[in-house]
């Protein structure tokens, strides 16, 4: 911690949310992230809960955390990671929390594994299912069809997966086509899917997450 502090100070960083030098992500933009749960239920999927919206200084730590190698990150998206998370698990006990992969390009690109990152600071004990995803295009930018189609094909289990309940984890839900698309085979194998937890959801245009059902503290 000393030392973390010491190196901000010879060697400041700017804020991801606001821009000002000293802190990676600020006390004022910190503040931003407390966790606010919503449930949306998406088709493949069933009940998804989110603590935060995917825009604004939530969109910019995560961008930073996941394209930037700004890592540091991870401590501050830690906790509503882990109350949508605790949240689920809370109606789903019993379930096993499964991370949807990262593609091994992707992995090896910033060389580690954004959910999984996530997940270890939040304390979530994670149960290996999946081997990497196999390579497909960026699914920012596509349509919903489009992001189907593209991540048709791309999960595949390393071990069989019949008898469990699980709860899918990601860390951000826009369209749900790669949420589905991990659900499919997951149930293709004889698992229960009861649904999934993310860090953030995409805003509807009327500023709410995309399908949501509900909103609590």
């Amino acid at each position: 911690m000393i030392l973390a502090a010491v190196h901000a100070y010879l060697f400041p960083v700017p804020c991801v949310g606001c821009g000002i030098e000293g802190q990676t992500l600020c006390v004022a933009c910190s503040s931003t992230l407390a966790p606010s749960l919503s449930d949306e239920h998406i088709p493949g999927v069933g009940r998804v809960t989110s603590s935060l919206s995917y825009d604004g200084v939530a969109r910019a730590a995560l961008l930073a955390f996941k394209e930037q190698g700004r890592t540091a990150l991870a401590h501050g998206l830690a906790l509503p990671f882990a109350r949508a998370v605790g949240a689920a698990l809370q109606i789903h006990p019993g379930a096993v929390a499964v991370a949807v992969p990262s593609t091994r390009a992707a992995r090896r690109r910033r060389g580690y594994e954004p959910v999984r990152l996530l997940a270890s600071r939040a304390g979530i004990r994670l149960t290996p299912l999946f081997l990497p995803a196999r390579p497909h295009a960026v699914q920012k930018g596509l349509g919903v069809a489009d992001r189907a189609r593209n991540i048709d094909g791309a999960f595949e289990l390393v071990r069989p997966a019949r008898g469990l309940r699980v709860l899918l984890l990601d860390d951000v839900v826009t369209s749900g086509a790669t949420l589905s698309a991990a659900a499919g085979v997951l149930r293709a194998s004889g698992a229960e899917v009861v649904g999934a937890a993310v860090l953030a959801a995409t805003p509807r245009r009327d500023g709410r997450s995309s399908g949501m059902l509900s909103k609590s503290a």
